[in-house]
């Protein structure tokens, strides 16, 4: 089944930051999805298999899942299990205003992207304090009290910092033990890392060496999308981020792998609710 406009894009930001303390009884079913902001998850409770752009995650009890603006996922919950949750919608804006120098508030997210990992898992020592930040956010959150908004963000700064410090000092928090297509994967990364090039399905076949009709089930079976789409959709979106940085929009479609403007203005227009032209 492909995917509508409205099954994919999921959520909208118009804070800085967004906490949520979810706790579904009986969740239902997730549509695969990405968001125009980063996510972090807090995971509390229940059987979980988070996918992340063909890679799949057993969550144990206060694992934390970096979900980076523009990656398509969806978590899968056992039925009859409690799936409890915090969960953080940051803004890029937000994390770019208030880094400083190289000491960049998104470091998390870049390194979850370097190390190929999406899932922290922290030693319970490190876990414990970061908790507790989790916990004081959550409660300041329902508050009106002085300077509320102000408390909440210093919080929410002192979250990502002691996260980010983690990070460096023990890049093995990463959790690689995903399960996953070591193939799909590998053409997930080329489509990411090569969205100008040839990447037709003819073209992926061969580069591969895998047979077109075995290679788009594979594809759909472990991401959720057609290779055409999935293609289409990370290029309008690359498009996207060039023109918010300043690019032409004829110049970001062309570095995007469109032939021609036409097909980029409306494959945009389907996918973002607008012309590329609109700013």
């Amino acid at each position: 089944m492909q995917l509508t406009k409205e099954a994919l894009k999921s959520g909208y930001l118009l804070e800085k930051f967004r906490l949520f303390h979810l706790k579904d009884d009986s969740p239902g079913e997730y549509e695969y999805h990405y968001h125009d902001f980063h996510k972090l998850i807090w995971f509390i409770s229940g059987e979980v298999e988070y996918h992340i752009e063909g890679k799949s995650y057993k969550l144990e009890p206060h694992d934390i899942l970096l979900v980076n603006r523009g990656e398509i996922h969806r978590p899968f919950v056992t039925p009859g299990t409690v799936y409890e949750r915090y969960v953080f919608y940051i803004s890029t804006d937000f994390l770019d205003e208030h880094s400083e120098g190289e000491d960049s508030l998104d470091l998390c997210f870049q390194m979850a992207l370097r190390e190929q990992g999406n899932v922290i898992r922290l030693a319970p020592s490190w876990s414990r304090i970061l908790f507790e930040t989790v916990k004081l956010l959550d409660r300041a959150e329902g508050e009106t009290q002085y300077a509320g908004e102000m408390y909440s963000r210093i919080l929410f700064l002192k979250l990502l910092i002691e996260l980010n410090r983690c990070c460096i000092s023990n890049p093995e928090v990463f959790h690689k033990m995903a399960r996953y297509d070591k193939k799909i994967v590998e053409i997930i990364h080329y489509i990411n890392e090569n969205l100008a090039a040839d990447l037709t399905i003819e073209a992926l076949s061969d580069q591969f060496f895998l047979s077109k009709y075995h290679m788009m089930r594979k594809f759909k079976e472990e991401t959720g999308y057609s290779m055409h789409q999935y293609i289409l959709e990370k290029r309008v979106l690359a498009a996207r981020n060039l023109i918010l940085a300043g690019s032409a929009a004829t110049v970001a479609s062309a570095e995007c792998g469109f032939k021609d403007y036409s097909t980029f203005s409306r494959a945009y227009k389907k996918l973002l609710g607008q012309l590329p032209s609109d700013g």
